[in-house]
């Protein structure tokens, strides 16, 4: 992989912001249940643009818009048949901006992949009508892997794995058609009694669910990490999570994974502790980053929320090598 060297020596890589909201930010179309994927199709100059800038800030990955193309997914806006072609579309925008403006050096391109379903309207919730079965989800896996592969990512980077069955059958569908390095980004939530689990969306999405949304209850993160560290995964870290969540979060994944670590939390959200909406500015963003490369995180970036002016303001001001891990 391409940043190979840079991983092996321990180096500081930075990891883009935020992609979908990203792109909603600046004017892209959002699909009431398919969200951000169907942008590619609609939108691409703006998808264009966000990684773009990314790229101008320092950016040494960046992410293909693919985190909601399955089949499953862009079935609520009428584009099934689609899916080969947005999701190669989705690279091909990443590939043709960092020819444009980082030919003369390294910048990885990674293909994202997710357990995430159309919505139902109005919500974040999963639109159960569209829901598919066991079989179709491995197959819709399986066909997104092999595109992305095909297409010239770099690397597969798992997205909000915050539980373990659709995690593992995600992963596993990637690594039986294709042979990319995974990583794999885990969300997480402070649990009632304190204990770090899988992103609990029941709280931490409170006020956009469904009055009828119901979840299994979410293993323990130190379970998920122990699980999914099983597959041979290069990197693994803690992402789409809120900033009082991730600081214990990598705690947790530092006793449990030896390997590189990376870490790139929500900007915006709800606060479920304090019970309030919350946002993250670019300053309070860039002091928790230099707080996670100090203690070991040596892939860093930002995830929903986080615009170019946080991504800037982080490369501005990081450490410029991690610390030394606990």
């Amino acid at each position: 992989m391409i940043l190979d060297q840079k991983l092996a020596d321990g180096d500081l890589i930075i990891l883009d912001g935020g992609i979908g909201s990203e792109i909603e930010r600046l004017g892209g179309k959002m699909h009431s249940a398919a969200w951000c994927g169907v942008a590619n199709w609609t939108d691409p100059d703006i998808v264009s643009r966000v990684h773009e800038s990314y790229l101008s800030a320092g950016a040494d990955i960046i992410t293909a818009n693919t985190f909601a193309t399955a089949r499953h997914v862009l079935a609520a806006a009428d584009l099934a048949d689609k899916t080969k072609d947005i999701t190669n579309k989705a690279v091909q925008l990443a590939k043709d901006a960092r020819d444009k403006l980082a030919s003369d050096r390294p910048v990885a391109i990674a293909g994202s992949m997710s357990n995430h379903v159309a919505f139902s309207e109005g919500t974040v919730g999963p639109a159960r009508d569209l829901l598919p079965t066991d079989e179709e989800e491995t197959e819709n896996y399986k066909e997104v892997a092999e595109v992305l592969a095909e297409a010239g990512c770099d690397f597969l980077i798992m997205e909000m794995m915050l539980e373990l069955t659709g995690s593992v059958r995600l992963i596993k569908a990637a690594q039986e058609v294709t042979d990319l390095p995974i990583w794999i980004g885990m969300s997480t939530s402070i649990g009632p009694n304190g204990k770090m689990i899988g992103w609990d969306m029941a709280s931490e999405e409170a006020y956009r669910l469904p009055d009828d949304y119901a979840q299994e209850e979410r293993p323990s993160l130190e379970s998920i990490i122990t699980r999914l560290k099983q597959f041979g995964p290069q990197v693994m870290g803690i992402m789409h999570s809120s900033f009082h969540a991730t600081t214990p979060g990598i705690d947790v994944l530092f006793k449990h994974w030896d390997g590189p670590v990376m870490a790139y939390p929500e900007a915006n959200g709800y606060d479920a502790i304090a019970r309030k909406a919350m946002a993250v500015g670019p300053e309070e963003f860039t002091a928790c980053c230099g707080e996670w490369v100090e203690k070991g995180v040596q892939i860093i970036g930002g995830c929903c929320g986080t615009t170019i002016h946080h991504i800037q303001s982080m490369v501005e001001n990081l450490p410029k090598k991690p610390g030394v891990r606990p």
